[in-house]
């Protein structure tokens, strides 16, 4: 019987991880979608991150790919955007 472990889950970059995640309003600072919660840096909180994964925009292993990338954090912490504006 042959056995194949599945294929790890495909993570895109952080910065379409971010886009995506600014498709929804931010339940932290209420900003709406398409405006990021802050501008200097640029970033939005892990909060948008936690919707845009429950709405199914980002998967499970790309919401852990963010927060891994943080020091201890909590759902207001910012997430800066690579590059800043888009």
């Amino acid at each position: 019987m042959k056995v194949t472990a599945p294929s790890a889950p495909a993570v895109r970059p952080l910065r379409e991880l971010c886009q995506l995640a600014r498709m929804c309003s931010c339940g932290e600072c209420w900003a709406g979608p398409a405006v990021p919660c802050t501008r200097n840096p640029e970033g939005d909180h892990v909060a948008r991150f936690n919707r845009a994964m429950r709405r199914g925009l980002i998967s499970g292993p790309e919401l852990v790919l963010v927060l891994n990338a943080l020091p201890p954090f909590s759902t207001n912490t910012i997430v800066e955007t690579p590059g800043g504006a888009s």
